[in-house]
């Protein structure tokens, strides 16, 4: 067999590892608004809707997400932020270098105009999570409940 269809593991790795990634929001917005676009090919994405959690859940997203990077080598990483007495459901996002693409933020915002935010974990303080007791998970868990958005 001919060695030149052959390709190294390495060759499937990230360039970049996502602790050590400089990213800007800038940045982060375009990755953001490209994942949308895909997306937006297949499912309604609710633009201007209130947010259900059974349509295109934290975990949908994150997972979706997840896939979409993986496929477009983009490093990214899990943030779960556990219950609290005042967060009473545990929240999934993705994470890139610093900061959370969450794109069921508007949950908390109640605004039916946003897609997504681009935020610290240390944000999430205002809505009742633990930032010093958030994990970060390096594969999507089994465990997490996923709904989907609506097929077009």
């Amino acid at each position: 067999m001919p060695m030149q269809f052959i390709r190294a593991w390495d060759d499937y790795m990230p360039l970049f590892s996502p602790e050590t990634t400089k990213v800007t929001v800038e940045g982060l917005e375009n990755i953001a608004d490209s994942f949308l676009d895909y997306l937006g090919k297949i499912y309604d994405l609710r633009k201007g809707k209130e947010f259900d959690k059974e349509k295109g859940n934290c975990a949908w997203f994150t997972m979706e997400f997840f896939q979409w990077c993986e496929n477009n080598r983009i490093p990214m990483r899990i943030v779960y932020l556990p219950e609290t007495e005042k967060a009473k459901d545990a929240h999934i996002a993705p994470s890139i270098g610093e900061y959370l693409i969450d794109f069921s933020h508007k949950q908390f915002s109640k605004d039916p105009k946003e897609q997504y935010k681009i935020a610290k974990i240390s944000s999430y303080k205002k809505y009742g999570y633990d930032p010093d007791k958030a994990e970060i998970l390096e594969e999507f868990p089994e465990w997490a409940k996923e709904y989907p958005l609506d097929k077009k």
